[in-house]
């Protein structure tokens, strides 16, 4: 009776191990300071700095933005096709910044197709399952004044104004005071972990080569989470290693189950036999 008790405890540990280590490990990152639902495909709003907001499309898509800048904010979601997904995008700026978003499932145009397999920069190849892209562009909302180089007032072409009595009648030259450089610096992608993206990495399309670059992307939080210093168009791809690692755990996971009920009930069989 013992020995059929220590046969069942081990048989019990290992169903619970099994059961660990299927398990998605999902952590909240922060709630937002605000929730904003939209009923439709499209908004456009402005964002203020250092507020966290999420935006729900058709109440399936989350989209949620935060930035050390103030945003005017172009967003297009087709919620409908893409249903339930979790991004996230974290932006560090110079100044106010005009955002646009583009959200679909698919690019076929680009090579994103359900299930289909690529070939990336590193020579790689990706299979495309995460039914998620997002084309981003970010330019700088100008709100600046240029000054003249003379020190007068130009009542040419140029449309800058100094401050002083003369009037000048060369050509002025204006140099604005705000440059694109200080556009965008960086930003940080985030989309929620699944159990079918978990080996999945961050990539964007390089329209010069037309080829897809994945970028070094790491797990915090229970997202998949790469940083960037440029927008293009962006997606997770998965190495199809991984997915047919995938398909090999479910049939090792399902000969673990068969092999542990066998020798739970090969116990129970034993110990009958020798009670009689």
């Amino acid at each position: 009776m013992k020995k059929f008790g220590k046969i069942v405890l081990s048989a019990f540990t290992l169903m619970m191990v099994f059961t660990l280590m299927m398990s998605i490990n999902v952590n909240a990152t922060g709630h937002p300071d605000e929730i904003v639902e939209v009923p439709g495909d499209s908004i456009k709003t402005q964002l203020q700095s250092n507020i966290m907001t999420t935006f729900r499309f058709r109440e399936r898509t989350q989209l949620t933005l935060y930035a050390n800048v103030d945003l005017d904010l172009d967003i297009n979601c087709e919620a409908l096709r893409i249903a339930e997904k979790d991004f996230m995008i974290e932006i560090e700026g110079g100044h106010h910044l005009k955002l646009t978003m583009t959200c679909t499932r698919e690019e076929n145009q680009l090579g994103l197709m359900d299930g289909k397999t690529m070939r990336v920069r590193n020579r790689n190849t990706y299979r495309y399952l995460e039914g998620f892209c997002i084309s981003i562009e970010c330019e700088p909302k100008y709100d600046c004044q240029c000054n003249c180089e003379c020190e007068c007032q130009c009542l040419n072409e140029c449309q800058c104004v100094c401050d002083c009595e003369c009037q000048c009648q060369n050509e002025c030259q204006c140099i604005c005071n705000c440059g694109e450089e200080q556009c965008f610096l960086k930003a940080r992608l985030r989309i929620r972990e699944t159990s079918q993206n978990r080996a999945g990495q961050w990539a964007y399309y390089n329209e010069n080569n037309e080829e897809w670059v994945t970028v070094p992307t790491v797990v915090e939080d229970g997202y998949l989470t790469a940083e960037t210093t440029h927008f293009s168009t962006w997606t997770v791809l998965i190495p199809t290693v991984a997915t047919n690692g995938n398909t090999s755990l479910i049939l090792g996971s399902s000969v673990s189950i068969a092999v542990i009920g066998a020798i739970i009930g090969i116990s129970v069989i034993y110990t009958k036999k020798r009670k009689i």
